[in-house]
């Protein structure tokens, strides 16, 4: 009866103690793989919101990107009234002349560009012009990076290439220069410039489409994707 006592005895002092090192070991241990686990989580969760948020940001972009080629498309120069190519295609850029005249008044064009600025895809826009010599100063001045008095817009980054051509008629699509010139301006075209002159019909020779490729990083990964806009230039 003794023996039994002094066993209970000893077994509420140890409850009265509380918790053995052991035990509160393992609680720690297992609290510490808890919130590893939590903020691991909450780290996952935070970057494919932030992703999803870049990759909105930059459709938006695109969105951006390809209302503003449709508007300088659809007010593509006549090459007839130009007396030259409305498009210029190069390594990474696309030229294109504007036509910004207004209802009665004398032609007037606009030289503007879409390249790349390192990683970023800019159109950069010079001044309008009511000149040929001037538009051609224009031109040249884009080839060389804009110019002083030249707009440049930013329009989407993470760009790792770009390509562009024009289909012409009668010739099809075309990614050089100077054989989308030799299309509109080769046979009967030739005399589309003297016609115009002296009020004669003008063949139908003219860039009817731009189309726009790019490659891009949309915020999901490293690996670029490739974007295709076509766009009617209403000539």
């Amino acid at each position: 009866m003794k023996s039994a006592t002094c066993s209970e005895r000893r077994r509420g002092r140890r409850s009265a103690g509380g918790f053995t090192l052991l035990e509160m070991l393992v609680a720690i241990t297992l609290l510490a793989v808890m919130a590893v686990i939590g903020w691991r989580a909450l780290d996952s969760l935070t970057r494919s919101r932030e992703r999803l948020t870049d990759h909105d940001a930059r459709l938006d972009a695109l969105k951006v990107l390809y209302g503003q080629l449709q508007a300088d498309c659809e007010h593509l120069a006549n090459p007839t009234l130009l007396q030259g190519s409305p498009v210029e295609i190069g390594q990474n850029r696309v030229l294109l002349v504007r036509d910004r005249r207004d209802e009665g008044q004398p032609p007037a064009w606009q030289a503007l560009s879409y390249q790349l600025d390192g990683n970023t895809l800019v159109r950069v826009a010079a001044p309008p012009v009511d000149n040929r010599p001037a538009l051609q100063s224009s031109l040249l001045a884009l080839r060389q990076g804009g110019g002083n008095n030249a707009q440049v817009r930013r329009l989407l980054g993470d760009v790792a290439g770009m390509s562009a051509r024009a289909w012409v008629e009668p010739g099809g699509w075309q990614a050089d220069s100077n054989r989308i010139r030799n299309v509109l301006f080769s046979g009967n075209a030739a005399s589309a410039v003297a016609a115009s002159d002296v009020g004669a019909a003008v063949p139908d020779t003219a860039v009817r489409a731009v189309e726009l490729t790019i490659l891009a990083r949309m915020g999901d990964g490293d690996t670029p994707r490739q974007f295709q806009k076509i766009c009617m230039s209403g000539l």
